[in-house]
């Protein structure tokens, strides 16, 4: 059961926005050492959701990632790999009625790649739709505390914002900033949005 340290009183619009790369590593610390076969594809982000909403109204789930771009020359099967996968991603998540925001993913000369832009994106949107009266509470998955003056401003048009997150590595900045609207992940509100077959 989700543990939650502060609930809305009343039915009302809820908005998720999901930082895709923070939410797959919260979820490979979860499962990953014990069960090597699950996923981020077998996850099922839609009852998720519902769950993490609860008897609130869920009117969109955005999910923000970087793009994958394939390259040529050495770099070639290791980008042709990534951009597969993320493909198959994508159109996971669009079958289950999940809007996929797209940034953009460097590589840094070290070979590592990293995300550009995707914290941007949740930030305006955030933002954008509070002004615009699309939700009353927005859900975050994310642990980048670059997102508080977005939460801020949020909060600035009346809205609540609810920070999710996991017990080890909660974010402080963003705890603060939602006047404790958290709700903290343990591994059971996880491991059951996979399926039961991968976990027998």
């Amino acid at each position: 059961m989700i543990a939650i340290m502060a609930e809305n009183k009343s039915k009302n619009r809820a908005f998720i926005f999901i930082d895709g790369n923070n939410f797959y590593y919260k979820l490979k610390d979860f499962v990953s050492k014990e069960t090597g076969l699950l996923k981020l594809l077998d996850f099922n982000f839609r009852d998720f959701s519902k769950n993490l909403v609860k008897d609130n109204s869920l009117v969109e789930i955005r999910y923000y990632v970087g793009a994958v771009k394939r390259q040529n020359g050495e770099n070639k099967e290791k980008s042709d790999k990534l951009y597969a996968n993320q493909q198959k991603l994508i159109a996971k998540l669009q079958q289950q009625n999940i809007q996929v925001i797209l940034g953009n993913l460097i590589q840094h000369p070290d070979k590592s790649f990293h995300e550009k832009g995707v914290d941007v994106r949740i930030a305006v949107e955030m933002i954008r739709f509070a002004r615009e009266d699309k939700y009353d509470t927005a859900y975050l998955l994310s642990s980048d505390t670059d997102l508080v003056p977005a939460i801020e401003e949020v909060k600035s048009f009346n809205k609540k914002v609810c920070y999710v997150g996991v017990p080890k590595g909660q974010s402080f900045g963003l705890t603060k900033a939602t006047d404790n609207n958290i709700i903290i992940l343990r591994r059971e509100d996880i491991i059951s949005y996979f399926p039961k077959t991968l976990l027998d």
